[in-house]
């Protein structure tokens, strides 16, 4: 098998099935579906029930965090390329032929992203376009600028395995996987929106922002006197202060805010999501 699309849960409320359908809808066949089910109070099978085929694998693990479910995840999947995506978004039928066929002629290449259309309820909309470029991306990851979405990405089972896989077993574990990545290769996105991402104010970013603060200064810790990045050591030193300012700030509301009014955002100005990608 060539391709492992890899998925992670705890507790979905109703959107695993859309996301499984458009996965199933992919026009690149070869692939398998490893879903792990991370400790929720009812098993997501449940709801998976009407949906038949060989390609689906499901884990039932205790509750362990994000990066340690896909950890386990990769742990019992095969293929030579790894696609991430969240539990409540939607791939366009090309994205994984496209990557894969990014990936097999970009050697140097060891993760590439997408578009991402932003989406909440039945609508959806662009709100920004990531650099598609390796040095660009790493410039704004270490602004904490993210350019490169984790539910979007393919990356190579060989620098996975090289980097130590997700370091981060809770939330937050996105900024340390493609900073370490960025030592054995370079990082990449497709210039098409190939990924529907969906809004939520009830993900980590809202409910604990200083939890996935403290994974970022981990990650930004991990690289300040590599020699890798001996070059951008004034702006990661910048980034750690302003990493520790968050942290000791006692107001959790900032991004809250922001995410609510992006949300309005795309509710008011956004497209019906039915007219472009038929998930029913």
């Amino acid at each position: 098998m060539r391709v492992s699309i890899v998925l992670a849960c705890r507790d979905n409320r109703g959107s695993l099935k859309m996301t499984v359908k458009s996965i199933l809808r992919q026009s690149y066949k070869e692939f398998e579906l490893i879903i792990v089910d991370d400790g929720s109070k009812i098993p997501i099978h449940i709801s998976l029930s009407d949906i038949s085929d060989p390609r689906i694998r499901i884990y039932r693990i205790d509750g362990q965090g994000l990066g340690a479910a896909l950890n386990y995840g990769i742990s019992k999947s095969t293929g030579d390329y790894i696609a991430r995506i969240d539990d409540d978004d939607l791939m366009d039928p090309q994205r994984i032929q496209k990557q894969v066929s990014f990936l097999d002629n970009n050697r140097r290449t060891v993760c590439v992203g997408t578009q991402l259309w932003f989406k909440s309820g039945g609508r959806y909309k662009a709100v920004r376009r990531f650099p598609v470029k390796n040095d660009a991306i790493l410039d704004d990851l270490l602004r904490l600028k993210f350019s490169i979405a984790h539910c979007a990405v393919m990356y190579r089972r060989s620098a996975f395995e090289a980097v130590g896989g997700y370091r981060i077993l809770g939330g937050g574990q996105d900024l340390d996987l493609f900073l370490q990545f960025s030592k054995v290769g370079e990082l990449a996105n497709l210039d098409e929106f190939l990924t529907y991402y969906n809004l939520s104010l009830s993900g980590l970013s809202v409910r604990a922002p200083k939890n996935k603060y403290k994974a970022y200064l981990f990650a930004l810790n991990s690289i300040a006197n590599d020699s890798r990045f001996v070059t951008h050591r004034s702006e990661i030193s910048g980034t750690i202060n302003v990493v520790l300012t968050k942290l000791s700030s006692r107001s959790n509301y900032l991004f809250a805010t922001k995410r609510f009014f992006l949300i309005w955002g795309v509710w008011l100005f956004g497209k019906n999501i039915a007219s472009n990608l038929k998930v029913n």
